[in-house]
């Protein structure tokens, strides 16, 4: 036991007094890979169905929600990567296919593009939908509304029509 108090204390002095070579470069080299890391986010707006199911799955938040002034999809994904822990659930249950969130693999630095971690902005994975693509989505939703009414009109002139009818055979 005094044997072994003593090479504690031995190993403690030599940890003050020598100095420690650097095994690892981390700016080249990652200091530790997950071995659950399934790649970095993407997100295809064409897909989504704005189910919030990689949102509601998501362990640590990770996934929010983007409103859309769409009816279908309402919303879409963006990740933050600053927090995300890469386990790829999101991807799973997308109900989608070809899937709308999708993790492409291969490696992942976390470092703002300056060098720093000055803002959280860059984390993100945000997604960029043109207004072209919302213009033509709202106008599939308006010629879908509007079939809507005319087979709901048409629906009620039958429904009258088998009305006026069953009224004159009674007569």
């Amino acid at each position: 036991m005094i044997f072994e108090i003593g090479e504690k204390i031995i190993r403690v002095m030599k940890a003050f007094t020598e100095p420690r070579i650097a095994i690892k470069d981390i700016v080249k080299e990652p200091a530790h890979k997950s071995p659950i890391f399934r790649g970095r986010h993407e997100i295809h707006y064409e897909f989504c169905i704005g189910c919030d199911a990689c949102n509601k799955i998501c362990p640590v938040d990770a996934i929010k929600m983007k409103p859309l002034p769409l009816k279908k999809p309402r919303m879409v994904p963006e990740v933050n990567l600053a927090v995300c822990i890469f386990c790829g659930l999101c991807e799973d249950v997308c109900p989608t296919k070809p899937k709308a969130i999708k993790l492409s693999g291969g490696d992942i630095e976390i470092i703002a593009p300056d060098g720093t971690h000055k803002t959280l902005e860059d984390f993100w994975v945000r997604v960029d939908i043109p207004e072209e693509w919302i213009e033509q989505k709202k106008r599939e939703e308006e010629e879908k509304a509007r079939k809507k009414r005319e087979m709901m009109e048409k629906k009620k002139r039958e429904a009258e029509l088998k009305k006026q009818e069953a009224k004159g055979e009674e007569k």
